[in-house]
């Protein structure tokens, strides 16, 4: 898989689970319940991931 093309599934990604997570965020009525936190910490991980793409190219 070209550099770029996981960029891209990356960016996809980070995408999808900051939707999920305004989605149950909104759902539970809640910042801090368990299943927004998950999510968030997943996108966390992402979001470093991309960052460290970013300064390491």
């Amino acid at each position: 898989m070209s550099l770029t093309s996981q960029l891209e599934s990356l960016q996809q990604e980070i995408t999808q689970l900051r939707e999920i997570m305004y989605k149950l965020a909104k759902e539970k009525k809640s910042l801090s319940h368990p299943d927004v936190v998950e999510i968030s910490q997943q996108l966390d991980a992402k979001l470093n991931l991309h960052h460290q793409f970013f300064h390491s190219h």
